[in-house]
């Protein structure tokens, strides 16, 4: 049975009932309506406004077109039998026929619903005769209705798709500049019906189609065309659904961002929001939807610069503002039109708090992309693939150890002074082991606050705790599954995670905080520390049964200065590395390669690689020489003059203290320090103590 969907007009102009009288004579000028429909701040339908009421010149163009609208025109259901037009009374015969969803959503509109009335037993005995021919449903067809005169007066959503056709821009020109070979005006013409005939649009597209004439008593009124596209059926029926799921979808993207979400008109009300910015403002969508910017401003949701520098500027404007308590990173973006005409601003709000948790998913992808590009590009050169390098027997002796334990499954435990390299050997087992195609994850230990790290490593359910995402969120040893688990400064994670941690790696299950259920997890651990274990042990600082499940393959590697023959291969590993970045040519002359061996590096392989990049990009020359030295890093001061009397201890701690205190007065955390001094956070936090320097959070 023909539906009312089936032959009403998608994507119909409509109005909210905050517009202004100027927007709806606007709309007016570019549609052939009578009438239009209006919507409140739900998208639900109202009633309609009539042209004739709005282009009356004594209204106020600033009043809302709310107050001249029509309520008395009842809406028709998409899903209902087109026979129910035929129940219309007279004095809705003049307007538009709004048709809506079972929930009160407008779907579209009859735009003449007189015609429609007058044909409706032509359309129902047509429709009849075309299942009988096809026995397919009709809604997969395209349907297009003209006039006597040839004029387009109605089209479902199917014949925008086939066609091409634009609802507003179509409505009332002749068929034959859409359809040149329709033969529909023939129909009208010699009342002849054409079944299953083919034609071709002006998009090229190869149509079935069924042709009837319309009546009104003996007299021919108009032409139905009933088509189908016969070479890509399933292609247009999924378009369609498509058609009619846009706005659902277009929420569904707005509510699976987890920052709050603002669209805003150009006249300052609010018309898209999502669950995000309902949270953040604890206000409904019912309180925000269709309300002014300023009204937001005024319960404290939203800074009132936001939205006006954006409109006066036209373009973008960024501020960190404090909302309900918390801090948010406010980007504020302007949309135009084909013209050029500001038409939206949309407002996105980030917790502020929850970027520490991208740092982590940044570091996954980074890892990620990393092992796809070694994938495709495998003659890419060693230090891109943090390959180790090992000239002195100590270190081939690592690599050696490194290459046996990664065939197996064993826990390894790696140990050396802060910058040795932990990380570069657990990549390095990770690649050659059998998980190489699984995720290399890495966690901090002591890099994040004792708070976040449960749900950073197990994980956490929906609502587990104040602050906690609605979807909730998989645990770092839930992405490792497949892969391997770094757990670097191990010796600082809290004993009660130790516990945890102990029983996942004895089960291989892993439950997220608030759950209930546990997950089978496959994974390998590799886990570094600086300190010392085994005496932590004995001060009960840490578990003893964890210590041995983690320690079954140790790792020790020694500190630069115990292995100075790799300090030059370092050098020019790192020299051609840095050389490739910022494309330069730059050498190293001899007596700075001797300052260099000479000093103990406390900082290690990271301290070089770091000392080697200032040199790099501050010298002034391609030869870099001692006196380029002075000023960039200890080195120089580090390095015993041959009439040096002061020891190196001492020179060491004055230029570490130093360093440590300079980084104190210009980074505002501990985070900021160590990525400043090129070494870990937990060891800075160290040398603080160490030195007596106080003031600085760990943020």
């Amino acid at each position: 049975m023909l539906k009312v969907k089936d032959i009403m007009l998608y994507n119909p102009p409509f109005l909210y009932v905050n517009n202004k009288v100027s927007h709806a004579r606007v709309i007016f000028t570019h549609s052939k309506l009578k009438s239009i429909p209006i919507l409140d701040k739900n998208g639900s339908y109202v009633g309609v406004l009539e042209n004739r009421i709005i282009r009356q010149e004594h209204l106020p163009v600033d009043s809302k077109v709310e107050k001249y609208m029509n309520t008395s025109i009842k809406p028709l259901f998409q899903d209902e039998s087109i026979s129910v037009l035929g129940k219309l009374r007279t004095e809705e015969m003049d307007f538009i026929q709004p048709v809506v969803s079972r929930d009160g959503v407008l779907m579209g509109i009859i735009p003449e619903p007189q015609f429609i009335t007058d044909i409706l037993e032509d359309i129902t005995r047509y429709s009849e005769s075309v299942f009988a021919i096809d026995n397919k449903d009709l809604a997969t067809y395209g349907i297009i209705l003209i006039n006597d005169d040839g004029e387009i007066i109605c089209f479902n959503g199917n014949a925008e798709k086939v066609l091409g056709l634009k609802g507003k821009s179509i409505f009332g020109i002749h068929i034959n500049k859409v359809i040149h070979d329709s033969k529909l005006c023939e129909v009208v013409k010699k009342g002849q019906t054409h079944i299953k005939a083919k034609m071709q649009a002006s998009n090229q597209t190869v149509l079935c189609s069924n042709r009837f004439p319309l009546h009104k008593g003996t007299e021919i009124v108009g032409a139905m065309g009933i088509f189908q596209d016969i070479s890509e059926l399933e292609r247009l029926n999924e378009n369609l659904r498509n058609l009619r799921g846009l706005n659902l979808e277009m929420v569904g993207v707005l509510e699976s961002i987890n920052d709050g979400i603002l669209l805003i008109d150009n006249n300052g009300i609010v018309i898209r929001t999502n669950s995000a910015f309902e949270a953040i403002s604890d206000l409904s969508a019912n309180e925000i939807l269709g309300v002014n910017y300023d009204y937001l401003i005024d319960k404290g949701c939203l800074p009132s610069t936001i939205f006006w520098q954006v409109m006066e500027k036209k373009k973008s404007f960024n501020i960190i503002e404090s909302i309900k308590g918390r801090e948010f990173l406010i980007i504020a973006q302007p949309i135009f039109d084909a013209d050029g005409r500001l038409m939206r601003v949309v407002a996105i709000l980030k917790d502020i708090y929850r970027l520490n948790e991208l740092i982590l998913n940044i570091q996954l992808t980074q890892e990620l992309a990393t092992r796809y590009c070694n994938d495709f590009n495998p003659g890419q050169a060693p230090e891109q693939r943090d390959d180790m390098v090992a000239s002195s027997m100590a270190m081939r002796r690592v690599v050696s150890l490194a290459n046996k334990v990664a065939k197996v499954d064993s826990n390894v435990m790696i140990t050396g002074e802060t910058g040795v390299g932990k990380e570069v050997v657990a990549r390095s087992i990770h690649r050659c082991s059998r998980r190489m195609d699984g995720p290399f994850i890495k966690l901090n230990c002591g890099a994040i606050p004792e708070n976040l790290l449960e749900s950073e490593l197990f994980g956490y359910e929906p609502g587990a705790f104040t602050g906690a995402k609605r979807e909730g969120k998989f645990g770092l040893i839930e992405l490792s599954d497949g892969g391997t688990l770094f757990l670097d400064e191990v010796a600082d994670l809290p004993v009660n995670l130790q516990v945890k941690l102990l029983r996942v790696l004895q089960e291989r299950e892993v439950m997220r905080v608030g759950g209930t259920k546990t997950k089978k997890v496959d994974f390998r651990l590799i886990a570094a520390t600086n300190q010392d274990l085994e005496q932590l042990v004995k001060q009960n600082q840490f578990r003893e049964d964890l210590f041995y499940r983690l320690n079954v393959v140790p790792v020790f590697i020694p500190p630069l200065r115990e292995r100075k023959e790799d300090i030059v291969p370092l050098i020019i590993s790192f020299l051609n590395k840095f050389n490739k970045k910022y494309g330069l040519i730059k050498k190293i002359s001899p007596e700075v390669i001797q300052s260099l061996l000479q000093y103990d590096w406390p900082g290690n392989i990271r301290e070089l690689e770091n000392t080697i990049e200032r040199l790099v990009v501050t010298s002034d020359s391609n030869l870099i020489m001692t006196e380029d030295m002075k000023g960039n890093t200890s080195i120089c001061e580090g390095v015993i003059e041959p009439d040096e009397p002061k020891a190196l201890v001492d020179v060491l701690e004055e230029t570490e203290r130093r360093l440590i205190v300079q980084a104190f007065q210009h980074c505002r955390t501990t985070r900021e320090m160590a990525e400043a001094l090129g070494i870990s956070q937990s060891a800075v936090v160290k040398k603080m103590k160490k030195h007596g320097i106080k003031g600085v959070s760990n943020g």
